[in-house]
């Protein structure tokens, strides 16, 4: 029998030679083959693993039209679309916007409507006190003294609770989050974080503090939180910064002794900007520093808030005049003027300023100089909530809409 040597192994010579070529070409294919299918499979798995992470990401407005859609709020008072709306019988009213749309609360009804008039529906809450906050996509309802709060969309009831103890001030932010304040016997106040699907995600427990306001930054985990004590017989404000991920306390904490008492709070990831009864202070969100703080004199009446900067409207006592200041994010002043004493809302945000003055919309760029004069009919109107550049104004009787791009006749009647 014939032994082949290396040279017609690797030659692939006659014979069993060229069998065992064969063979290993077959094998090459075989393992390419293989190479091949689990590249195939290395591409389905990544093309899942993208759509799967682009799903997360866009959960909220995807998922968005499903959701509370077995709690749909179908009652309406009206089918009706179109301005202005007639107002029904109430001891109070209360006007807010969510993203295009807006919302009335009256003492027996909340109301949502859209841009056009329409409205989506109309809900008898039944609570003795009620009380409303919003964001873009939310209507937190809630029975101020009361035990019960819940949470809206534009259609539908997303989750409802019952605390033990009594509610005395609520917050929704863009990203999700709701905050509930308590009172408490053991403490001054208790405050929940709760999810959009209403699942508990923090407290916090105030033993000797009162809390003012909550804010959300934006970042689905971080909270600006006001609140005052006292020192010596003066009123001290306070701030923190706290994760909603951590018990480990406040990322940081600030106090000023000034006897100054919070009545507006806006945050966001770059600054924190708090109107007060006497001074505008702003702080830097990251590490809690002042920036500046605005001290005026008299009495507060009207402010705004927004990524922009401050618009301050007070009495001057010592004057006795009305004064409307623009600040900037940092509470430092760039424009001032005096305004009518009749002034009843004020706006601040990237399309300038705006005021009301009953029957007449005052629109002015942010340095206070340029002015444009909108004319309301005859209708006089107290207060104004603005989306994109729609107003919804509230007067004696009815809602009215008028759009600032335009001019008078942009009013729809």
């Amino acid at each position: 029998m014939k032994i082949l040597d290396k040279s017609e192994l690797h030659t692939g010579g006659s014979g069993a030679g060229e069998t065992l070529g064969k063979t290993t070409d077959l094998t090459k294919y075989r393992k390419k083959k293989k190479q091949s299918r689990n590249l195939v499979r290395l591409i389905i798995i990544l093309v899942v693993v993208i759509a799967f992470a682009i799903v997360w990401m866009n959960a909220g407005t995807i998922f968005e039209p499903l959701r509370g859609i077995a709690s749909k709020v179908d009652t309406r008072t009206t089918n009706e679309v179109g301005f202005p709306i007639e107002l029904p019988g109430s001891s109070s009213y209360a006007l807010e916007s969510f993203g295009e749309n807006f919302t009335l609360l009256t003492d027996t009804y909340l109301y949502a409507y859209d841009k056009s008039g329409a409205q989506l529906y109309a809900l008898k809450h039944g609570y003795s006190n009620p009380e409303m906050t919003t964001s873009d996509k939310r209507i937190l309802l809630f029975d101020k003294s009361g035990y019960n709060f819940a949470l809206y969309s534009k259609t539908s009831l997303i989750y409802q609770k019952t605390l033990d103890d009594k509610i005395i001030y609520t917050a929704v932010g863009s990203d999700s989050l709701s905050a509930v304040v308590t009172d408490s016997e053991r403490y001054s106040n208790v405050l929940y974080i709760y999810d959009d699907g209403g699942n508990w995600k923090y407290t916090k427990k105030f033993a000797d503090e009162n809390v003012m306001q909550v804010r959300f930054v934006g970042d689905g985990e971080h909270i600006i939180v006001t609140t005052i004590s006292s020192a010596n017989g003066d009123i001290v404000t306070n701030f923190y910064k706290f994760s909603i991920k951590s018990t480990d306390g406040s990322v940081w904490y600030r106090s000023l002794k000034n006897n100054s008492l919070p009545c507006g709070l806006y945050a966001d990831r770059s600054i924190v900007m708090c109107v007060c009864d006497n001074a505008v202070i702003s702080l830097n969100c990251s590490d809690g520093s002042t920036n500046s703080v605005y001290t005026y004199p008299g009495g507060l009446k009207h402010f705004s808030m927004s990524e922009v900067g401050g618009l301050l409207h007070y009495l001057d006592v010592s004057a006795n005049k009305s004064v409307l200041v623009v600040l900037d994010p940092n509470a430092e002043e760039t424009a001032f003027s005096y305004i009518s004493s009749g002034t009843g809302c004020v706006s601040y945000d990237k399309d300038g300023v705006i005021l009301l003055e009953g029957t007449r919309l005052r629109l002015l760029d942010s340095q206070l100089l340029e002015e444009r004069d909108l004319p309301l009919s005859n209708d006089d109107y107290t207060k104004f909530v603005k989306t994109g550049s729609d107003l919804f104004m509230i007067g004696y009787d009815k809602l009215n809409t008028i759009n600032i791009e335009g001019t008078a006749d942009g009013q729809k009647q």
